[in-house]
């Protein structure tokens, strides 16, 4: 496996459990079960459940959050249109509804999907490869100045 697939694979699992939240479920009470059903492993699992817990937005800073209107939607222009396939943008919609992503995360990302959809338009595949490398690269909310986890080049002394 390389890294670029087990990145998606975690993007996946922040998705599922941030719709199971979104539906009334408490991070505690998600059927981590589900997932090793869905044949994902314990360390990807792991490392989604981190990757929320650094970034969960505390319920003061709730209202600083972007969040779309409801019922607004983003039309694509032409050029975006025939860069963008129609999954590929149901996928970054999809994500921008759950709260994984907001509005100005759709845009970065179209701005990318455009550039490497020059050649040929850009799919769910390449959307998700995107939306991994862009979400997983995104700094934690900062809270206190204090971090939960440690960081991959971190050492307790």
């Amino acid at each position: 496996m390389n890294h670029r697939y087990i990145v998606e694979r975690i993007m996946e699992i922040i998705a599922f459990v941030i719709s199971e939240q979104r539906m009334g479920t408490p991070l505690g009470s998600v059927d981590m079960d589900e997932l090793q059903r869905r044949g994902y492993t314990e360390s990807e699992i792991s490392a989604a459940l981190s990757w929320i817990l650094e970034r969960q937005v505390p319920s003061e800073l709730d209202a600083d959050v972007e969040a779309s209107a409801p019922g607004s939607f983003r039309i694509l222009h032409g050029i975006e249109a025939d860069m963008v396939q129609p999954e590929a943008w149901g996928l970054l919609l999809s994500y921008r509804d759950l709260g994984f992503l907001t509005n100005e995360d759709v845009e970065q990302l179209l701005e990318r999907a455009v550039l490497m959809g020059s050649e040929v338009p850009v799919g769910s595949g390449e959307i998700k490869a995107l939306i991994a490398a862009y979400v997983m690269h995104q700094q934690p909310w900062s809270i206190s100045g204090n971090r939960i986890l440690l960081g991959g080049t971190d050492s307790i002394n």
